[in-house]
């Protein structure tokens, strides 16, 4: 078993109820295998039934493979308000919401306010609003309250 196949098992799953793959995670413990899939949903909040309902669909679906072991755990989870950001779609999911970036050039920091079609991330500093592509904030964490800028870095 590997995370490729499960990532390849889980997919139809996640398709036909609209959610998104974010990770899978295949740890081999001493006794059995946990297998960790975080999930979630473009449009909407995930909730505890979705995972319940991936979970019972996707245990099913290993049951069936050949590669299966005879014992595992599975974990199905929403990837957590303190995961990174890396997709336009997770950027509109937290329009509203603080973000902060620190990367080799410094310092991003401030609230989303909008993400256009085209995936520009329109983020509101201090002192200015201004638009970047999602990748240029690829890995931002949501951060819980209004963030205050870390002296020596960049707005």
């Amino acid at each position: 078993m590997t995370v490729e196949d499960l990532q390849g098992l889980v997919a139809s799953v996640l398709t036909s109820f609209q959610l998104r793959l974010i990770e899978v995670k295949l740890l081999r413990g001493r006794r059995i295998p946990l297998i960790q899939l975080y999930i979630d949903r473009e449009n909407g909040p995930l909730t505890i039934d979705d995972c319940a309902m991936v979970s019972r669909r996707v245990q099913d679906l290993i049951d069936m493979q050949y590669w299966s072991p005879p014992n595992y755990r599975l974990e199905v989870s929403s990837p957590g308000i303190d995961r990174p950001l890396f997709e336009p779609w997770q950027f509109r999911k937290n329009i509203g919401r603080h973000i902060r970036l620190t990367g080799r050039d410094g310092e991003i920091l401030g609230r989303i306010v909008a993400v256009t079609p085209d995936g520009i991330v329109r983020l509101e500093t201090e002192d200015q609003t201004r638009g970047y592509q999602a990748d240029e904030l690829s890995g931002a964490k949501v951060v819980t309250e209004k963030p205050k800028p870390r002296k020596g870095k960049r707005k």
